[in-house]
């Protein structure tokens, strides 16, 4: 038959067999192979989105009432509290036990998303539900109790249409549904037997709230009228009670349970009717809630601590630690958490309001508004630190702490957005409180247990980063205490040693990830340990001895596979051919790396591609892979320089100095022209122009009756190809001095991993304390190191002529002996 002629001539009793056939593959929802939820219901949405002749909704009428019969006659089996108070998502449906209302609301949802069924259907259901809900003077339990989940879906199909208002019978029934939850006793005088429950999730279904983005914005499902929201208002101020009252909290789990949904819903559709009282009463709740997921979690980790502890201290099988670990994470109460997650909606929520909502002016609003900030980072560093205890074990123990957040995915993404948006004084709080907390691990290990977690949450993730490359904590997060010291034992030219979470992956294990797949994980910690790694080199003043012993760290010791890594990623091998690179439009893939790469190279920073990152994609990879690439290039200019001058494979190398020349060299050399040019050298005896137009600078040192003029050209594909120096003039230089001087601002300006400008002031330096009478090193010919930038120290006993401590190991090793380069005594 062809498409659009069949159903004229098919018979009811044949579609009706045709929509039992449908419910029953819903209600299957499961099978080898495919799901109702990623199968069988976009293609059965698809297909009625394809009709365009009468009977469109002829089948989905049937399969619609077979499934909602199904759903009254069976009812809701098992707890009904699970459901949340922002719109319905597929995701929730997975908890749905009873296959009929399972399938029921998962076809509406759906339907209804892609606007195959509308506003008259929504009506239509609504009618059939209201009409079943009273059988005579008896209450149906069975339609009371799916009824908070069909409405919670139900509001998105009344309201398709945008600024649509619900019709007026729709909202006279649920003002009859307040009234009716009005009558009841107040939460803290719980009767089970008077149906509570089922009224009060009725009510608080039929006033979803979200929040775009995470916690960005307030956004209401649907307009209430100023009747709705009076009686809303008065169901919550009957919860409050008086401490030290007559009225005493109730902490049974279905009183806290329903108190927090509707204190979520009373803060989204009636915060402007607040008075004092309510916000008091209602931010009590919500710090009260979230402590008591406090107080767990942070038991979790004393627990891992101890089991861990007595682990290494006494003769105890890794299988049993093993157990003891999946012990621990078994007996967690999911209900504290859940309380926690509708306290910190609710919380994030009151932070989304208006600057100048009412309670926001009184004082206690602040120090109730730290001290919830304050719980929600304990949250966050105590999973954390539960972790990196137990990955300190073994792998195993690491996967074990991480599987169990899996499990309450949104709750840690409220958490995660919390602590993104906390004030630096507020994390900087909580790192203090863990140092002090006394456990074998600290806030930074914590923080690298959640960012390189066997078991990520993306959200998590992105606080952990945000927290590391924070000013505060980044030194802390990227180098450990080291008490080695270089051969003259001077302060300033301590060995750098990086914190053990990322030495690995810097100096190692980029290596080893050149084989895996291009959205390995692996590969995502690597470049975050990276992105940490630049990120702080950047913020380094550039004439640091920090900076410059890090700057030598790397250069020493990371390996350049990371620049093969990263080129993995960026497609250049679609290019058009090197010459017509920047004239034509470059192809998908190249062109998200080499924007990411110039605007990281222009800002310094990696944040705009890093907090866009999660989920997880191989095109994310690609933007992250240019930014590093282009960052690198303006803080490591001599490390990439040295990568690619032992590139062997002609192609490939001519590739990236195509892409390089085109994309990111232009914006470089703009911008160490501009910093030379804005440098203030602060000598009458040396001065410097510069030429943007030749891309030269011009170098003029002059000292009593003798001066030479430098020029110094950058490349086009700068700084991949070295910088030439030519000597322009000379007066009253020897040839030997004339060729010196010429060989050391070579050598500085090729080695240098940073600014030119800071190279040439090195320069400058060099032959004032030549000038100044220091002696230069008989090794390197220059009284100032290329490299660390130090002096001649190290002095010969027998001699006495002073060496550069690092090119004197140099030559220790290279030559295998000990002895003074010059005299060839011992040292």
């Amino acid at each position: 038959m062809h498409e659009g002629q069949a159903d004229d001539t098919i018979t009811p009793q044949y579609n009706f067999s045709r929509a039992w056939l449908a419910a029953e593959i819903l209600c299957t929802w499961k099978w080898q192979g495919g799901s109702a939820l990623a199968s069988f219901l976009p293609l059965l949405s698809a297909n009625a989105n394809r009709q365009s002749y009468p009977p469109k909704t002829g089948l989905l009428d049937n399969i619609v009432n077979v499934l909602l019969d199904g759903a009254l006659i069976h009812g809701l089996s098992g707890d009904p509290s699970f459901f949340d108070v922002w719109p319905a998502s597929h995701d929730q449906m997975e908890a749905i036990k009873e296959p009929f209302l399972r399938a029921f609301l998962s076809l509406l949802l759906t339907l209804f998303n892609d606007r195959v069924l509308g506003k008259d259907k929504a009506l239509v259901v609504f009618d059939l539900l209201e009409n079943n809900l009273f059988v005579g003077e008896a209450i149906n339990r069975n339609c009371l109790r799916i009824l908070p989940l069909v409405m919670n879906v139900l509001v998105q199909g009344l309201q398709l249409e945008q600024n649509q208002h619900m019709s007026d019978t729709i909202t006279d029934t649920i003002t009859e549904w307040l009234q009716r939850t009005l009558l009841f006793p107040p939460l803290i005088e719980w009767q089970t037997e008077q149906d509570v429950e089922e009224w009060y999730e009725l009510v608080i279904s039929c006033f979803p709230v979200s929040a775009v983005g995470g916690s960005e914005a307030l956004k209401l499902a649907r307009d209430i009228n100023a009747h709705e929201r009076e009686l809303l208002l008065d169901l919550f101020r009957k919860q409050r009670y008086k401490d030290g009252g007559s009225n005493a909290p109730n902490k049974l789990p279905v009183v806290q349970n329903l108190l927090s949904k509707l204190s979520i819903v009373t803060i989204g559709y009636c915060s402007k009717e607040f008075d004092e009282e309510d916000w008091e009463f209602v931010l009590s709740q919500l710090r009260l809630w979230i402590q008591s997921a406090v107080v767990m979690m942070e038991e979790v980790a004393e627990t891992v601590n101890e089991v861990i502890t007595n682990a290494s201290t006494s003769v105890c099988s890794e299988s049993n630690i093993t157990n003891k670990l999946e012990h621990t994470v078994s007996i967690l109460d999911p209900f504290p958490i859940n309380l926690a997650r509708n306290a910190i909606f609710a919380f994030s929520l009151v932070v989304g309001l208006d600057a100048d909502f009412a309670y926001s002016k009184e004082k206690r609003w602040e120090s109730i508004n730290n001290r919830i900030v304050e719980g929600i980072l304990r949250l966050f560093f105590s999973t954390g630190i539960a972790e990196a205890i137990a990955s300190s074990y073994n792998q195993e123990g690491s996967i074990i702490i991480a599987s169990s957040r899996l499990h309450h995915p949104h709750f840690w993404e409220l958490v995660a957005s919390v602590v993104v948006k906390s004030s630096v004084d507020a994390k900087d709080k909580a790192m203090r409180s863990i140092e002090l907390w006394g456990l074998s691990k600290r806030a930074v290990s914590s923080l690298y247990a959640i960012l390189f977690s066997s078991k990520p949450l993306s959200s998590l993730q992105f606080a952990a980063y945000i927290i590391l490359s924070s000013e505060s904590v980044s030194p802390m997060a990227i180098l450990r205490e080291c008490n080695e010291s270089n051969l003259d034992g001077d302060s300033s030219e301590e060995n750098v040693s990086l914190r053990e979470e990322i030495s690995f992956m810097v100096e190692r294990f980029c290596s080893y990830i050149l084989e895996m797949d291009l959205a390995s994980q692996y590969r995502l910690q690597v470049f975050l340990a990276w992105s940490l790694l630049l990120s702080h080199l950047f913020s380094l003043p550039s004439s640091s001895s920090s900076r410059e012993r890090l700057v030598q760290y790397i250069q020493e010791r990371a390996d350049s596979a990371i620049l093969d890594c990263l080129f993995q990623h960026i497609p250049l091998e679609l290019c058009v051919k090197k010459r017509d690179v920047q004239q034509l439009q470059l192809p998908s893939g190249v062109s998200e790396a080499a924007m990411a790469a110039k605007r990281a190279i222009t800002t310094g920073s990696l944040f705009f591609c890093l907090e866009k990152l999660w989920p997880l994609e191989q095109e994310k990879m690609v933007v992250i892979a240019g930014a590093l690439y282009g960052l690198m290039l303006r803080v490591l200019p001599a490390y990439v320089q040295g990568w690619f001058s032992r590139l062997r494979d002609r192609s490939i190398s001519s590739m990236i100095e195509s892409f390089t020349r085109a994309w990111c060299s232009p914006a470089l050399i703009a911008d160490e022209l501009s910093q030379i040019k804005k440098t203030n050298f602060s000598d009458e005896n040396f001065s410097v122009s510069v030429s943007k137009s030749a891309n030269e600078v011009v170098a003029t040192y002059t000292k009593d009756e003798i001066g030479m003029d430098l020029v110094i050209r950058l490349p086009a594909s700068y700084p991949l190809r070295p910088v030439d120096v030519d000597c322009m003039r000379s007066l009253g230089i020897s040839e030997v001095k004339q060729r010196k001087w010429l060989m050391s601002m070579i050598s500085f300006v090729r080695n240098q991993n940073g600014a030119l400008a800071e190279a040439i002031r090195i320069w400058k330096s060099n032959f004032d304390k030549e000038f100044e009478g220091v002696e230069e090193c008989p090794i390197c010919y220059s009284v100032i190191h290329t490299a660390n930038h130090s002096l001649p120290r190290l002095a010969c006993k027998t001699c006495r002529h002073k060496f550069h401590s690092a090119c004197l190991y140099k030559w220790f090793s290279t030559s295998h002996k000990s002895t003074c380069p010059l005299c060839q005594s011992p040292f």
